[in-house]
Order: C-alpha cells, then structure tokens, then sequence
C-alpha cells in the first residue's frame, strides 16, 4: 500500500513524458516475462 500512495505522489510532480517512458518500459518489462512464459510452456 505504501508503494501505491507513492507512485500516486509522484505521478503529480511527474511529466507525461516520464509517466509514458515509464508505462512503455512496464509494458516491454510484462511483454517479456509473458513470452519467457509461452516458451516454457510451449
């Protein structure tokens, strides 16, 4: 919960630049980790 009400702070101090840039990052970080996994599977 702490970590939510961080990122909550944060997001208003932040630029839409860096809140994309990191969205885009979180994205390619689960794309990755959903790919390991179907390879593992597969």
């Amino acid at each position: 919960m702490e970590l939510d009400s961080y990122i909550t702070t944060e997001e208003t101090e932040l630029s839409p630049a860096v809140i994309v840039t990191t969205v885009l990052l979180i994205a390619v970080f689960a794309l990755g980790l959903l790919s390991q996994l179907v390879g593992i599977v597969l």
